[in-house]
């Protein structure tokens, strides 16, 4: 079973010690591709890319023809990548094959009440085409995966990708940066002072009931937060993407935050695919607290991660919280792998 072989400690322990083995040449400059570059994160995105002189060539590709204009768009701003625009399934090939970082940023926006199995069903063939693609074109890329509902499409596409054998837990991440932001910010506002300045921890997963921020392990520790702080700033930053698909009248959610974070993320991606090490917060293969996947701070070398999240001091609100997700945890992945099967029964009916 897929998951067996994903949980097994050995399986790290041994593509760990072949990655540190292996020769690498640092980049000097990186590939990107975006996929889902016609809505609103990935066009945004795009444009935040455009303006990276570390980027050699930048891959935008979307099922809507409109990608077409705004590579357009973007190809009138001086310097930056050159740019290469596909639209539709047969150039998906194309858009992966040359990329050191492929970045998934499709979505079918949220809506108001939508279920998990909705969500799921509406983004899961977009993933399964680009699956496809990068096991046939592109095995080695870093895939990047923001999109919903991510507790479950990370584990989707990594069920995917072992079945065309192609797999490895090392170069797959959901991105969980925009959790981390908005705790240093919302926590940053309650205590005054500047979010740049504030570490905040955020594990779980990425889902209104599995975000946990370890304020107990916040730095600056200066500013104590109480059990009460913290459960109100967890419930705060829990529902701030609720929040903001609300005051957009349920027609769109977090675009623009969203396209900043992806874009630190890329920079800190380039750092690693330079050579050096870095973290970053990733939602990852990783058995170290009772299931398979699990988001937190990911240390990430050139030839893939080094560190899954792992062990941390913790209060006993935030205990109580994440023995209260691992479960939740465990079906949205459990749901994710599931669908692998499903989608193949259904084809075949």
């Amino acid at each position: 079973m897929f998951y067996r072989k994903l949980s097994a400690s050995y399986l790290f322990a041994k593509q760990l010690t072949a990655c540190v083995s292996a020769k690498y040449s640092p980049l000097r400059k990186i590939n990107v591709s975006v996929i889902g570059a016609a809505n609103q994160v990935g066009s945004n995105l795009a444009f935040l890319l455009k303006q990276n002189s570390q980027i050699t060539k930048l891959d935008l590709h979307d099922d809507d023809a409109k990608v077409y204009g705004i590579g357009l768009e973007l190809n009138d701003l001086p310097g930056g990548p050159q740019i290469n625009v596909w639209s539709g399934d047969n150039t998906l090939d194309n858009a992966v094959r040359d990329s050191h970082l492929v970045m998934m940023v499709y979505r079918v926006p949220r809506r108001p009440g939508n279920t998990r199995e909705q969500m799921i069903a509406a983004n899961a063939p977009a993933v399964k085409k680009l699956c496809r693609s990068i096991a046939f074109q592109n095995p080695g890329a870093f895939l990047a995966i923001a999109t919903n509902p991510l507790n479950a499409i990370v584990p989707f596409a990594s069920a995917l990708l072992y079945k065309y054998n192609a797999y490895n837990p090392f170069k797959i991440l959901g991105i969980t940066h925009l959790d981390s932001v908005r705790a240093r910010t919302t926590t940053a506002k309650a205590l005054g002072i500047n979010p740049l300045d504030v570490s905040l921890p955020v594990i779980g997963g990425h889902s209104d009931q599995t975000i946990i921020p370890l304020f107990s392990n916040m730095v600056p520790n200066t500013n104590a937060i109480d059990p009460y702080q913290a459960e109100t700033l967890t419930r705060i930053i829990r529902k701030a993407g609720t929040e903001i698909v609300f005051q957009k009248y349920g027609k769109e959610s977090a675009t623009l935050s969203m396209a900043a974070a992806l874009n630190d993320f890329i920079n800190q991606m380039k750092i690693a695919l330079s050579g050096d090490e870095v973290v970053v917060n990733a939602y990852t293969a990783n058995p170290n607290f009772g299931t398979r996947f699990f988001s937190g701070p990911t240390k990430v070398g050139p030839c893939g991660i080094v560190q899954t999240c792992h062990s941390f001091q913790l209060s006993d609100y935030e205990s109580f919280l994440l023995n209260s997700a691992i479960p939740l945890l465990n079906r949205d992945v459990s749901m994710g792998e599931d669908y692998v099967r499903y989608i193949d029964f259904a084809r075949k009916s």
